[in-house]
């Protein structure tokens, strides 16, 4: 199972965990500046994140005709590989703001 998901990710998911990456690296970039006591920036972060999702749900909904074949050959359904996809892009995020944050206190 994993190795399906390996494949599917590194080759249909490129781009949209590119652009959702580069996302997080921007908010951990204004949290670094600005601090983590803003609570209007933890909204637009998870407003924007929200947003980037939506984006990607749309992205696959465009091309999901085109591979639709191949994902039914795996035997992986759509919101399942999108659910764990989302999942590890938010765990990548926090981890990113942790990071930033041990930076910031223990420096």
């Amino acid at each position: 199972m994993y190795q399906k998901f390996k494949t599917l990710y590194l080759h249909h998911f490129k781009l949209v965990f590119t652009l959702n990456f580069a996302l997080s690296l921007y908010f951990a970039n204004l949290f670094y500046l600005k601090g983590f006591d803003k609570v209007n920036l933890y909204a637009l972060a998870i407003g924007f994140k929200l947003l980037g999702y939506a984006t990607t749900i749309a992205i696959e909904k465009l091309f999901f005709n085109r591979r639709i074949f191949y994902y039914y050959n795996l035997g992986i359904s759509f919101r399942k590989m999108l659910s764990i996809f989302f999942a590890l892009e938010f765990s990548l995020f926090l981890f990113i703001l942790l990071c930033c944050w041990l930076w910031i206190s223990f420096s």
